[in-house]
């Protein structure tokens, strides 16, 4: 796996994370319908802070919708235009909207995304493309469709991964999606997080894509995301 040449930063991924009040839901829909991101993911969650910090992040209540989205880094300034205009979250009491940046992804997404002269470097192994990383360990983030979770927690024990989280969601993409990677435009998901020590990233990785990629039952995304601290993964 190599990491993006200087000419590919502008197209470099980010995963931008929307976490937005129940209430506020009508308010996401129509964002999410103009939203410049062409693959998204959702599911539910509860805030566990103190009530004082949920309040002064605009998310007082319980229950939380959580949308993940994958967009280039030329696109944020766009998106975070359209969050603006649709959600106020640059207001009190709104919510909140991050980015983050991706240290491997798919060939055939990152293409999408528009980063051609990257997928044309992708790895010899699992059809991944890696940026380069200074930490010990990272996250893999998988997406499959429902009922595959299991496949994906197999394929990554058996490059050395020793286990994993399961969330329940859904995702929703674009025609284009459906059109460029042939994924249906709203699908029930299970999403599988993995903490893996960062040289065994891309062989659990390429496993997975191998097992649960997109050319698969499973429809399988892939892409991981940078740890700066970790505890109790020792041993």
């Amino acid at each position: 796996m190599t990491g993006f040449p200087q000419e590919e930063k502008q197209t470099a991924p980010r995963l931008l994370v929307l976490i937005t009040r129940a209430e506020d839901e009508k308010r996401l829909e129509e964002l999410l319908d103009h939203l410049p991101v062409p693959i998204l993911y959702q599911c539910r969650g509860k805030g566990t802070a103190p009530s004082e910090m949920l309040d002064i992040f605009g998310l007082s209540g319980t229950t939380r919708q959580i949308t993940v989205g994958l967009v280039s880094k030329s696109g944020v300034a766009d998106a975070f235009q359209s969050v603006r205009r649709h959600l106020s979250i640059h207001q009190p009491g709104r919510g909140i909207a991050i980015t983050i940046p991706i240290t491997g992804l798919q060939s055939p997404v990152l293409q999408l995304l528009g980063g051609q002269l990257a997928a044309e470097r992708e790895a010899a192994q699992g059809g991944s493309i890696a940026m380069q990383e200074k930490t010990a360990y990272a996250v893999i983030w998988a997406s499959v469709a429902s009922g595959f979770s299991d496949d994906v927690v197999d394929a990554a024990r058996s490059a050395g991964a020793k286990g994993g989280t399961v969330i329940k969601g859904r995702r929703r993409n674009t025609e284009q999606v459906e059109q460029h990677l042939g994924l249906s435009v709203q699908e029930g998901q299970e999403f599988v997080m993995i903490v893996a020590p960062k040289e065994k990233k891309a062989a659990i990785m390429s496993a997975i894509c191998a097992a649960c990629g997109l050319r698969t039952q499973a429809r399988g995304t892939v892409l991981s995301l940078p740890v700066e601290d970790a505890m109790g993964l020792e041993g």
